[in-house]
């Protein structure tokens, strides 16, 4: 696989925000010196997004954009790895929530490691309390369960080498559980891990409901364990 930068972004009804975001990361993708690429995954998108995608890849040959007509990150996410062309593998939220310094140090951190964890609990978050306390209570109980140390498994800003994970494609949740899986995977085949800290500012209400996502999580979460114990 070449040598260079695939940054991956699922998107879902973004269009007030597509354009001038992707601009942004292909400017800032640009300075590290690099070959890279863009992939927008759209998932369900009803809105304008898959016309403004078209356009900015046409526009841009380092863009890439394609649609599924569902709607799951994990399934964007798992055919945005099946395109990459680059050997590492970077994800990052639509809405740039996460300081995208975070690329420089997952591209260093991928010279040595199969993934990278950007963790908003070593750095710095500025989200409202409740979602701090739901997300830290749920952070807890997968490292009790699965046995693993991090503090984020949220989808952005994490890093990840892509020969190290397309092995385990065939076992991605289709919606918002792929990271768990993808490092309990990594760490099942003794792939070497790697926690930074980053930076994050949410700038939006979250684009799922929390409530049917925390009943989502917790439910593959518990099945995720279970199916370790017969393993």
């Amino acid at each position: 696989m070449a040598s260079g930068l695939t940054i991956f972004i699922p998107v879902y009804n973004e269009a007030a925000i597509l354009e001038g975001n992707v601009r942004a990361v292909t400017d800032y993708a640009a300075r590290l010196k690099r070959p890279f690429e863009v992939i927008l995954g759209s998932n369900g998108s009803t809105d304008r997004t898959a016309e403004i995608g078209v356009a900015l890849a046409k526009a841009d040959p380092r863009v890439v954009f394609f649609h599924v007509p569902e709607r799951g990150p994990g399934r964007a996410f798992a055919e945005g790895v099946r395109r990459a062309r680059y050997d590492r593998f970077v994800t990052l939220d639509a809405d740039l929530s996460f300081d995208m310094r975070f690329v420089d140090d997952a591209v260093a951190a991928l010279e040595s490691h199969d993934a990278v964890v950007g963790s908003k609990g070593l750095g710095m978050q500025k989200r409202s309390w409740v979602r701090i306390a739901a997300s830290n209570t749920f952070i807890r109980l997968t490292n009790l369960l699965l046995g693993m140390p991090y503090r984020d498994y949220s989808i952005g800003a994490k890093g990840y080498r892509t020969d190290a994970i397309r092995p385990f494609l065939h076992k991605v949740d289709a919606h918002t559980f792929y990271t768990q899986q993808m490092l309990f995977e990594l760490t099942r085949a003794g792939g070497k891990i790697i926690e930074i800290p980053v930076r994050c500012e949410d700038r939006r209400a979250s684009r799922f409901n929390l409530l049917h996502e925390g009943f989502y999580r917790y439910g593959k979460l518990f099945a995720l364990w279970f199916r370790s114990l017969l393993d």
